[in-house]
């Protein structure tokens, strides 16, 4: 089995519950969405088998990998191959996903640590689809593990799909992170994230305001 691999790097984690982390990231080329915010956009990738991610990973000091994207569970077949050394290497493996593929999921689930889950809503990413029937499938297969969310806001955003969010997000308990569009940062962004994280936090959703800290920074 072998996977379609953009890069193999080590940073910190910019986004979400564990920004800041040092981990090594593993970006997966390919994704089954088109989100018109996307930063991933990826244009070239390498071939890899198991063995060759595997040497590549244990010659870092870090035992956390982040599994990211484009989208990694697109190539689940090489994931049930690959995990599985991941874990008796004792990783700590943390799965960035935009949370549509929950069958993908159901296969790799009892490998994976920690889940940093998108929310896409249909204003936000050009797509004129909600995903909300993907994401409840998803999210009650992962649930189990350590999970949050995140959810990219933009110009476009509409307060309608914000109210389904809610909806959604109600009887979760899970912390939700507002990702400010680092494409379009703007005062009226930002003045926009404020205004859903209050609607959020009356409804008793934490929600965190929370832009991409490692663009900041200009790493990886």
């Amino acid at each position: 089995m072998q996977a379609r691999i953009n890069s193999l790097f080590e940073s910190i984690q910019g986004e979400g519950e564990y920004v800041g982390k040092r981990q090594i990231f593993i970006r997966f080329f390919g994704c089954n969405l088109n989100c018109v915010f996307c930063d991933t956009k990826l244009k070239y990738y390498k071939i890899y088998t198991p063995l060759q991610v595997r040497k590549k990973i244990n010659k870092f000091k870090i035992k956390s990998v982040s599994l990211t994207g484009g989208e990694p569970l697109c190539q689940v077949e090489f994931l049930k191959d690959f995990l599985p050394f991941l874990k008796k290497d004792d990783f700590k493996l943390y799965l960035e996903t935009n949370g549509t593929l929950y069958e993908n999921l159901k296969k790799i689930i009892k490998f994976i640590d920690v889940i940093s889950m998108d929310l896409k809503l249909e204003s936000s990413t050009g797509m004129r689809k909600s995903f909300w029937y993907e994401h409840q499938n998803f999210f009650d297969i992962g649930r189990k593990k350590e999970i949050f969310f995140k959810t990219v806001i933009t110009l476009s955003t509409s307060f309608n799909d914000i109210k389904k969010l809610a909806e959604f997000l109600l009887d979760k308990k899970k912390i939700l992170y507002l990702q400010p569009d680092t494409n379009v940062l703007s005062k009226n962004l930002i003045k926009k994230c404020l205004k859903i994280q209050k609607y959020l936090n009356e409804k008793n959703i934490e929600a965190r305001i929370l832009p991409q800290v490692h663009k900041f920074l200009k790493l990886r």
